[in-house]
């Protein structure tokens, strides 16, 4: 008897010592792989450290603090190296030979029945990537968003000023412009999809929750990229749902009630609409009826992919728009003389012999305008939608960034906020707003910081393919970084900025 309880505990011994060994030389071997990568030190063991700061909302910030201790590549988990320097991101991020995606994008991805929901953004896999947007990157191009969709960009801003003088400008009341910005975006992204603004300028408020939900979405999907396992566990499966469905649901349901809608209404009229085809922009059609139309004419393309299209203009393409309207704007603001340079210079253009279009100006007549160009650049710099990093895989055979060897499967990442700071590349005054930054100098010089500048809007123009000018607004939008202080404007000042 007392023999065989002294065996049980030496066999008891024994699992537990083996147990520990197998976990203490795990753990070694994930911290030797990249110990030459300097950070801290509880980041080198686990992903939960960042995913906590993530969850705290200062994610950027302390990563911005630990490049500054530790240099431009940080080691800041287990397996993921972030870089500062923007001489990576050609490398990182280059759509014909750039890394692959890692497993952060998963939790951008909506869960249904079927699977998780895809998009151009956030599908890891090549063929599957070239084969979502190789439908639809001709109606992101310029001449398509320009001869379909200004009209009504026209039209939802002219209801934006209407409702700004019509509420604040006779008695000249303070009023939050980031929000009604927030409102023009969506509306705007309502007409050029659904051919309908969810009323947002009309009302003053949220209507049908959906900025709501896209704000939840974020602060729920944000930490999630951290710990793409747990996300899986927590709410990308069907028994997670079951019981409480993903903060992103009443925006994918929304999404998915308006395709129906459409393609009954096409299926009563038997209305193809001819006008909505894929030979060249209409101005009467909207991106669902081009998504339709692609899905109907084309052979192979599942009907999911109207709902990917779809959700994807809706979660990505209002919020990061008014992210970057409401920093151009305040940025303005804040720099008295710079708003009276843009000023200048847009009375110098309507003064020509083409003039200005009044009181909304074209977009032909708006082109060759360097110092507001510049204070558009300059805006995306400081306040890019997306602040945490955007993460890629180094291929097997592994590959040398910045002068770096990484070996493959290692996770590297690069953050916006952090990149468009780098003083090396930017000056001594990266922190600081100056637009002047895009026109003084050498044309060298200039090429060199358009290319260095990091920016939701430009990785998925690269992803799209498009022309660099050709900014497709879209992507996922975050509400991390704000640099303005002065939210409440007067709208007697603003409410015709152009004059």
């Amino acid at each position: 008897m007392l023999w065989e309880f002294v065996n049980t505990k030496r066999e008891l011994a024994v699992l537990v010592f083996g147990i520990t060994a197998v976990l203490a030389y795990e753990l070694y071997r994930t911290y030797s792989r990249l110990k030459h990568i300097p950070g801290p030190f509880v980041a080198k063991f686990t992903n939960f450290y960042r995913f906590i700061l993530s969850r705290r909302g200062f994610l950027h910030l302390y990563l911005d603090a630990a490049h500054k201790r530790y240099g431009p590549a940080v080691r800041f988990g287990p397996n993921l190296v972030c870089i500062c320097d923007p001489e990576a991101i050609q490398t990182i991020f280059n759509h014909r030979g750039g890394f692959p995606k890692s497993n952060m994008y998963r939790a951008f991805r909506p869960y249904t029945t079927d699977g998780l929901l895809l998009s151009v953004f956030t599908a890891a896999d090549d063929a599957t990537n070239r084969q979502m947007k190789q439908h639809i990157s001709v109606y992101y191009s310029l001449s398509y968003a320009v001869a379909s969709f200004e009209t009504r960009m026209d039209s939802a801003t002219r209801m934006f000023f209407d409702q700004l003088d019509q509420q604040f400008v006779p008695t000249g009341a303070q009023f939050d412009l980031t929000r009604w910005m927030k409102f023009l975006s969506y509306d705007t992204m309502g007409l050029m999809t659904f051919s309908r603004p969810y009323g947002y300028v009309q009302h003053g408020r949220d209507l049908h929750g959906i900025m709501d939900d896209v704000k939840r979405a974020n602060m729920s999907i944000g930490p999630m990229t951290q710990i793409p396992g747990v996300d899986w566990l927590l709410h990308k499966n069907g028994v997670a749902n079951f019981f409480k469905r993903e903060s992103i649901a009443p925006l994918l349901d929304y999404v998915l009630a308006r395709i129906a809608e459409r393609r009954e209404e096409r299926q009563k009229s038997h209305d193809k609409l001819p006008n909505a085809n894929v030979d060249g922009p209409c101005a009467d059609s909207d991106f669902l009826g081009y998504y339709l139309t692609a899905q109907e004419k084309k052979e192979n393309v599942p009907l999911r992919f109207v709902s990917t299209w779809t959700f994807a203009n809706i979660l990505g393409g209002a919020d990061s728009t008014a992210s970057m309207l409401r920093s151009v704007v305040c940025f303005l603001v804040e720099h008295p003389d710079a708003l009276e340079t843009v000023r200048n210079e847009l009375l110098d253009k309507q003064r020509n012999a083409g003039g200005l279009t009044l009181p909304t100006p074209q977009w032909q007549e708006l082109q060759n305008l360097p110092f507001l160009d510049a204070c558009i650049k300059e805006s995306l710099r400081l306040d890019s939608p997306f602040a945490m990093p955007l993460e890629r895989v180094v291929p097997p055979e592994g590959a040398t960034i910045c002068g770096q060897i990484y070996p493959g499967g290692t996770v590297v990442g690069m953050s916006p906020y952090i990149a468009n700071r780098y003083r090396p590349t930017w000056g001594d005054d990266a922190d600081l707003w100056r637009p002047r930054r895009w026109l003084d100098g050498e044309p060298s010089h200039i090429r060199k910081l358009e290319a260095s500048l990091l920016s939701v809007s430009r990785l998925y123009s690269m992803s799209l393919m498009l022309p660099m000018s050709d900014y497709a607004s879209s992507g996922p939008g975050h509400e991390v970084v704000w640099a303005s202080t002065s939210p409440c404007l007067n709208s007697r000042s603003l409410s015709r900025p152009y004059l």
